[in-house]
């Protein structure tokens, strides 16, 4: 009686002890899946940047400011795919003229989706 005692305190022991290592397994899993997460959308975050950045000086390159202040020759929207193997991102910009009078001036805004797949 006393030998099944021992061998069933025993196995609850193993039990208890393995039940406390996975859960161990499951919250450093967790950690690390949530510092995984908080780079790539930094990672992200900078890509998305970057490309904003260069489009717009692209954008700002290639349209003629000689007629300033007269902006038609400059499109009111527009858009580029931009070719981030092994994605390709998005970037959008607007065109509006600046909200004082009279209106010599424009204001630029250049949208990138940051959480593209």
């Amino acid at each position: 009686m006393n030998s099944r005692r021992r061998k069933g305190m025993v196995l609850l022991q193993t039990l208890v002890m393995s039940v406390i290592l996975s859960m161990i397994a499951v919250m450093l899993m967790k950690w690390v899946l949530a510092r995984y997460m908080i780079a790539v959308r930094a990672y992200r975050s900078s890509a998305s940047t970057s490309h904003s950045q260069g489009y717009g000086s692209d954008r700002a390159s290639n349209w003629n400011f000689v007629n300033y202040p007269n902006f038609a020759s400059i499109p009111s929207n527009g858009s580029i795919f931009i070719d981030d193997s092994p994605k390709t991102a998005r970037v959008s910009y607007s065109r509006t003229a600046m909200p004082i009078v009279p209106t010599n001036g424009m204001t630029i805004t250049i949208r990138t989706d940051e959480d593209q797949p």
